[in-house]
């Protein structure tokens, strides 16, 4: 489902429409909202929210300060902090928003201040709500949301020394080569490298420009390219490879190489 071509709140006939649900992970809550008629009075939420507006526009009152925000906007607010939000129509209103438990980052991330999130940041935020809709591997998506968390929050609360997270680092992306038809978590990355998951996600991107489970798929598609090219079977590369099943490999190779599986084997036929 796409929430940027709307699909996801289209499917929900019934005006009105409040849903909180559960994510698969820990501490994450998705709240959706389609032209619900419930009081908006000032209000705070235990958590910090993110969130997206998918129809119609908004005023967010804030202590001191009030931002707008329209139809492709994002929103991030911070816990507890008193905020007021005034659609200008509520029969053109519907809005995504994430609630992520303040004790999953606050050792390693700070959010003090509300903000307006456009550009790059609202397609990364929209991309992963998508995926928390879809994703059945809660790994996978806490790589995503920590990346998230760290570009969007304002400081990192703890780090190392460069040198020594370097090296660290260097170690993950060997353990990571060295385990290519394994599973690896940030739970076992953490007990391998003594990093938390913020650290280990924040110094990886500076060296290798992505997250430990993007790189991870990347190597094992590659791979998979490789295995491809000496006649391996595609079910047996499911498998070797931890796919999900065949249409997993499909969808992430078209991505990284921009054709199937399967027209790879004929084009590199002899």
């Amino acid at each position: 489902m796409n929430i940027l071509d709307k699909d996801y709140i289209s499917s929900i006939k019934q005006e009105g429409h409040m849903e909180f649900s559960k994510s698969i992970i820990e501490g994450v809550e998705i709240k959706l909202c389609r032209n619900h008629p419930h009081a908006y009075k000032p209000h705070v939420h235990n958590e910090l929210s993110l969130g997206y507006i998918v129809e119609g526009s908004t005023d967010l009152t804030l202590k001191d300060r009030t931002i707008h925000y329209g139809s492709g906007d994002g929103v991030v607010i911070p816990p507890l902090m008193t905020h007021r939000c005034a659609p200008n129509d509520i029969n053109h209103w519907a809005y995504v928003m994430l609630f992520v438990d303040p004790s999953y980052y606050s050792d390693s991330v700070n959010f003090s201040h509300a903000k307006k999130l456009t550009g790059n940041q609202i397609r990364k935020l929209i991309g992963f709500i998508e995926q928390l809709l879809t994703e059945k591997i809660p790994d996978t998506l806490e790589n995503i949301l920590i990346e998230l968390l760290l570009e969007f929050g304002e400081k990192d609360i703890t780090d190392t020394t460069a040198a020594s997270t370097s090296y660290i680092v260097k170690t993950i992306h060997d353990y990571i080569l060295n385990h290519v038809n394994d599973d690896i978590t940030l739970d076992k990355l953490e007990q391998i490298s003594g990093l938390n998951k913020f650290s280990i996600i924040r110094n990886f991107k500076k060296l290798y420009t992505t997250t430990p489970a993007a790189y991870h798929l990347q190597y094992r598609v590659a791979e998979a390219k490789r295995l491809l090219s000496k006649g391996v079977d595609v079910f047996a590369i499911c498998e070797e490879l931890r796919f999900y099943d065949q249409a997993h490999l499909i969808r992430e190779f078209k991505k990284m190489y921009g054709i199937t599986p399967g027209t790879y084997i004929e084009q590199v036929k002899v």
